[in-house]
């Protein structure tokens, strides 16, 4: 059997082919592997009741930063990534801030998946009517802005969690140790 050049070359032709396939497919979900990091992060943090609502936020939220268009995937990444620090950041009540922070991830995770079935469904909507395409450019206008307001409410409430705080004259745990014992040592 003679083997020639195109015989030997076209498997690593299929293996290029394959790899840069892949490579595509990572580079146009970079943005939901990212979320990997602080997803995983925040799921391991939970404690046992709430790892399987965790878990399900994160799936909502993996889902929205695969499936829906910009600017979802880089918004949830960088809601992830705050509360995944605003929780390390707490010293008051981290258990509270991450359930809060995962609660705002799930939730905008499921604004972004209907926000791409709203513009999927958007072509067979039709305009044909000017009274219909003038409701459509308003609810077009009033979508955007949420789509990019809620995650800046986000990031505040979680700077407000994190910061803003009244002055102690001792530390939580100190306090908490004051008020258990009722002021005696």
């Amino acid at each position: 059997m003679n083997l020639t050049p195109h015989d030997v070359l076209l498997p690593l032709l299929w293996l290029a082919n394959g790899l840069l396939a892949a490579l595509f497919l990572l580079a146009q979900n970079a943005l939901a592997l990212l979320l990997l990091l602080p997803l995983g992060w925040l799921l391991l943090q939970a404690p046992a009741e709430q790892r399987p609502w965790t878990l399900a936020a994160a799936g909502l939220a993996l889902s929205a930063a695969a499936l829906s268009p910009q600017p979802v995937p880089a918004l949830l990444l960088l809601m992830a990534f705050a509360g995944a620090g605003g929780v390390l950041l707490e010293r008051f009540n981290p258990a509270a801030l991450r359930w809060r922070a995962v609660g705002g991830i799930a939730l905008y995770a499921l604004m972004g998946l209907g926000f791409s079935a709203y513009q999927l469904l958007l072509p067979s909507m039709g305009s044909d009517n000017a009274l219909l395409a003038q409701g459509q450019r308003y609810l077009n206008v009033l979508i955007s802005i949420a789509m990019y307001f809620y995650p800046l409410g986000f990031l505040a409430l979680l700077a407000q969690a994190v910061w803003v705080h009244p002055p102690l004259a001792q530390s939580p745990e100190g306090m908490i140790h004051t008020v258990r014992s009722r002021g005696k040592s």
